[in-house]
């Protein structure tokens, strides 16, 4: 797996790699990339490869390895792509961020770009032959860093399979998205907020400390639960003590949601350079819908955080993408970069997959044709 001037190297995992350097080749905003995110991964489910390419003691590229699930949901192949044939059913390997909905590529912007690019893939392949896997994907990709990872190698494919909601933040926060839409959009999104205030809920912002955690840390849990994730809130615990043990507590601020000196519902954002990651949100179950706290929490008060902190993006992840996007989210689309080891995927079926999902999107939102990113569109013809 090594050339004459840049190699591939295998390390059991991230911590085995100098922080700053790992860093320095992170893109800007691109939190799930980070050292301390992936070691808060590690230390909270236990240590998982990283693959690194570079030329002596220099890496110029990196990538996280993992397993994906073997159950229906957010990382299991089979739901990806149903309509298009390939060896879905079989183990990969796979790249990113472990349970990450958000990926980037962790490479030099250098000369060396795309040679390492072209070494990351081609390792990874070797590293899924070597494990009797089907072959290699990197889920959660952004069109633009799907299709540079993809063109580094001829036989690998970009495969549209999810779409998240993000807001390029206006420096007058949700108040300016809403003078955006239209007169009958903004007053339905205006009598939300007087609702909200009306129903007597509170908001503060604080850091998120050992007590803001245990509080939290069960409304979280339970939301999970709701939703078909068992993992309780002994799990909840395990991980906010690695964030904590990496430093990522620092990166936090957590949105508290009251009425009458109760927890009501909870949002824990991340800072990364100029961006803003919505990561975890909790609520009881017996709280009404009346006043509208879920689209307080999860949308209006993190619009308006990331403006009076400068934050020029906000990431709102995959879930209920109609309802931010009529909040003043824009819906982009995101991409999986497959590699096979034996198979070759047919290239009109691949587009046709493509095409279809893109379609599927547009179809989904025909009052919001506007809040769909440009990204679509090279796939909807």
């Amino acid at each position: 797996m090594r050339g004459t001037s840049i190699g591939t190297r295998l390390v059991e995992a991230v911590e085995a790699i100098d922080a700053v350097e790992w860093d320095g080749l992170v893109p800007a905003g691109e939190l799930f990339c980070s050292h301390a995110w992936l070691r808060h991964l590690d230390e909270a489910a236990g240590p998982q490869p990283v693959l690194t390419i570079g030329t002596g003691e220099r890496i110029t590229g990196a990538t996280a390895i993992w397993d994906g699930e073997q159950a229906s949901g957010l990382f299991y192949l089979p739901d990806f792509f149903p309509e298009l044939a390939g060896p879905w059913q079989r183990p990969f390997v796979w790249l990113g961020a472990r349970r990450s909905v958000r990926n980037g590529l962790i490479c030099t912007t250098g000369s060396q770009r795309s040679a390492s690019l072209s070494g990351l893939l081609a390792g990874a392949l070797d590293y899924a032959r070597e494990h009797g896997r089907a072959g290699v994907v990197m889920p959660y990709l952004p069109v633009s860093a799907a299709r540079e990872f993809g063109r580094a190698h001829p036989a690998a494919h970009v495969l549209l399979h999810s779409a998240e909601a993000t807001v390029a933040v206006p420096a007058q926060g949700a108040a300016e998205l809403l003078t955006r839409s239209s007169g009958h959009n903004r007053k339905r999104r205006r009598r939300e907020l007087r609702d909200f205030s009306a129903a007597g809920f509170t908001l503060e912002w604080v850091d998120l400390t050992p007590e803001i955690e245990a509080a939290i840390a069960p409304l979280i849990a339970d939301n999970r639960r709701r939703y078909g994730n068992g993992d309780g809130v002994s799990w909840m615990h395990r991980v906010f003590a690695a964030q904590r043990r990496v430093g990522l507590f620092g990166n936090a601020k957590v949105l508290l949601c009251s009425r009458d000196g109760a927890l009501a519902t909870v949002a824990v954002c991340y800072r990364h350079g100029d961006s803003l990651h919505g990561r975890y949100f909790g609520s009881h179950g017996s709280v009404s819908r009346d006043g509208y706290p879920y689209f307080v929490t999860t949308c209006y008060a993190p619009i308006d955080y990331a403006a009076q902190h400068g934050f020029r993006r906000l990431f709102l992840s995959t879930s209920a993408l109609e309802a931010k996007i009529r909040r003043g989210a824009v819906v982009e689309p995101l991409a999986a970069v497959v590699l096979l080891d034996d198979d070759e995927l047919d290239g009109e079926r691949v587009r046709t997959h493509n095409r279809d999902l893109a379609r599927g999107y547009r179809d989904r939102f025909p009052g919001y044709l506007s809040s769909l990113s440009h990204d679509w569109l090279e796939f909807l013809f």
